[in-house]
This record gives C-alpha cells, structure tokens and sequence, in this order.
C-alpha cells in the first residue's frame, strides 16, 4: 500500500464531530452528576464521620444497572481523597462481577492493603490472617467498597459481609471497618441467613432508573464537553433521552446511544448529529444488544424465538403459548430434536421476556381461559428472523 493511502483523508478529519471520545463512555465519571444531587448528599453525609474520626455506618446502594451507584461512590470518595489528603481512613474498591467469591475479594483487599499473594493456593484462613496483621498496623480508618455485591452473595453466600463486620469487635477503638455495597437486585440483602443479617445491617440508599428530564440533562453534560461546539440538534439528545426513559431509565444506555449517534454523523460527514442519526443509533444499539443475548441462547430457547416470529407475522392470530408451541414442535421436528413439554416452554417465554427479548401480557378469562400473550419482540420481526438466520435458524 503507498504511504500516502495509509493516512486517513484530512477532509474526512475536518467533519469531526467528536471532540473528546472518553467522555463519551460510561466509564467516564464527569465533576458533577446529574438527577444525584440527593444521593451525593446523603452518602457524604454518611461519610463525614471519618472528619472526626469515627466509623462510618454500613450502606447499602440499591438500583438497577445504569442509575448511576458505582458513579456516586467514586464520585463522593474521590472528592474526600482531594479535600482531606490527611484524612486517617483508607478507601478501598473491588468489583465483584470481576472477584466472584469470597477468596478472590479478599486476594483483592490483600492487595488494597500493600499485601502481595497469590492469587490462588492460599487457604482462606491463611489469606484472613494476613488482612486482618496489615489491616491493624495501619492505624487509619477501612472503608470497602464491593460493587456488584449481589453476585458475590448469590456465589458464595454473605459469609465476608460477616466475617468484615465482626471484625469490628476485636479491633482497638481507633480502628473500624465500613462496608459500601453496591447491588443490582432489590432484595439481596433478604438472601443472607439470620446471623449474616444481623450482623450486617445497613443504611439503605435507593437509586431509582432516571426520567426524562434527567436524562437529558446527563447527555447535555456529556454533549458540552465531549462534542464540538455546533456539531449536535438539541433535538437528537431529547429523542434519545425521551426513548431511554421510556424503556429503562439506563443512564449507560443513553451515553452509548449518544456515542454512536456521533460514530454515525461522523461516518457520514454530515456537519451535525440530527434526531435522524439518534434514530438509527438506537436501533444499532437495540440490535446489538438483542444479537449479545441471543447469541447466548440454548437452541430451544432460538426456536422458540423463531415461532414467536412465525406467529406474529399472521396478525390475525393471537400470540397465546398454544398457538407459539405449535409453531415451535413444527420447527422442533424440522431441527430433529425433541420439543420441551408446554410447561417448559411456558417457562422458557418468561426467561425471555426477563431477557428484554419478548414483551408478554397475561389475558384472563373468556372462553379461552388464562394465558400468556405475547405483544411484541425486542426487535421488527423481519430483524429478528435476520439474525436468527445468522445463527442458523431459518
């Protein structure tokens, strides 16, 4: 290839409309967050007994994905590192979608606390006693934060929560443990025995999914300083905050979109991000999303997709579990497997509708009883039918 051909046109340089990328993704934790101003506050609150030196309660950070917890805690502990340096507390993180059991957390807080390990081969106890030596030579303040708390309690049980509270009691009065977690589900804290709750027993922060409002104000902020100034229609930042706010409330979400409705603009060399490239964005992003968790699916899971979309192209017939498990034997017979029971199907139509992959209202009574009814799939059925014809079902 000539050196020339090598080097992207300046031309195409010269419509960009991205000024700064990393704003663009969620990881990015900008100096203020919209539609938190409460939750910011309170979780200071909460930590401002470290400026006289007493423990902090325990809190618990409660939400759906995307409503913004991980982006307050860091927010909040960051603001305290860079305002008080000579703080006598130490701040710890760890993301437990990464450190799934108990070990792997405590190899992590080992590492927090200037310990090397391994990190397998230890026995726990062994891994305990070494936390616990350098945690008590530090003469400051704990506060551990578990993000994604939820899964290492639905893996390994609360047994660390416990272990880290009591902990509390042998140690000198100038010493403490506080716990941060940080949850996706409700009702984690109902899934520890009778003891591990009694022990752990934490203030409770809610994170409700945004509006509208506040999902506009978040890409605004993201827009100001991420693209150029006169490169984006207000319009397009309403569109997707109206469209987010209607289907979850995902903060995460809306900055994807927004991103690739930028990627779009760019790629066309259009001088502005317009409501239409918002539009296509979000069925790029709805496509994607959809292909992930598809792409996940055992087959009777694709075939039942596949009869769903059988039967929602004859808008004539009702959608029940009846008529889409008939559709699914036909095609169950033609893959020469064996189709489930109706029961097991009838399960399956709830996995997917917990999967964002199908929408499904109950219809009572009448003459033909109680049944599950499906309105519609995540996607057009013709995008449906195209990807599953990418994974081999036709």
């Amino acid at each position: 290839m000539p050196l020339d051909e090598a080097f992207i046109d300046a031309s195409y340089v010269s419509y960009t409309i991205i000024k700064d990328k990393r704003v663009l993704r969620d990881s990015y934790i900008p100096d203020t967050l919209p539609g938190r101003e409460h939750q910011i506050f309170q979780f200071s609150r909460i930590l401002s007994d470290l400026l006289v030196d007493q423990p902090p309660s325990d809190v618990a950070f409660i939400g759906k994905p995307g409503t913004g917890k991980t982006a307050v805690v860091k927010h909040v502990i960051k603001k305290y590192r860079n305002e008080y340096p000579n703080l006598r507390a130490k701040f710890a993180y760890v993301n437990c979608s990464q450190a799934t059991t108990a070990y792997r957390v405590l190899y992590q807080l080992n590492r927090s606390m200037g310990v090397l390990v391994p990190p397998s081969g230890y026995p726990f106890d062994v891994l305990w006693d070494k936390f616990v030596d350098a945690y008590t030579t530090s003469n400051s303040r704990l506060v551990i934060v578990l993000d994604e708390v939820d899964l290492l309690v639905k893996r390994d049980g609360g047994r660390l929560l416990y272990a880290l509270t009591r902990l509390n009691y042998d140690l000198p009065e100038e010493l403490s443990i506080s716990l941060v977690v940080i949850s996706n589900t409700m009702d984690f804290l109902e899934r520890l025995d009778p003891r591990e709750r009694s022990s752990f027993e934490p203030n409770r922060l809610q994170f409700p999914p945004y509006n509208h409002p506040q999902l506009y104000q978040i890409l605004r902020q993201r827009a100001d300083l991420g693209l150029k100034v006169g490169t984006w229609e207000d319009e397009a930042l309403q569109y997707i905050a109206s469209r987010v706010a209607q289907e979850s409330g995902d903060a995460r979400r809306a900055i994807d979109i927004l991103r690739m409705a930028a990627e779009l603009a760019e790629n066309e060399r259009a001088e502005k991000l317009t409501k239409e490239h918002a539009i296509m964005a979000v069925d790029t992003v709805n496509e994607e999303e959809v292909s992930i968790t598809v792409r996940t699916l055992p087959l009777h899971h694709r075939l039942i997709l596949a009869a769903i979309a059988d039967v929602l192209e004859r808008p004539v017939v009702r959608a029940g579990t009846g008529t889409i498990y008939k559709a699914y034997e036909q095609r169950a017979h033609l893959y020469g497997v064996k189709p489930l029971t109706m029961r097991r199907v009838s399960g399956i139509l709830r996995e997917l509708e917990s999967q964002g992959l199908v929408e499904i209202e109950m219809q009572y009574g009448g003459a033909r009883g109680n049944t599950k009814v499906v309105k519609k799939m995540a996607l057009p059925v013709r995008q449906m039918r195209n990807l599953l014809a990418q994974m081999g079902i036709r």
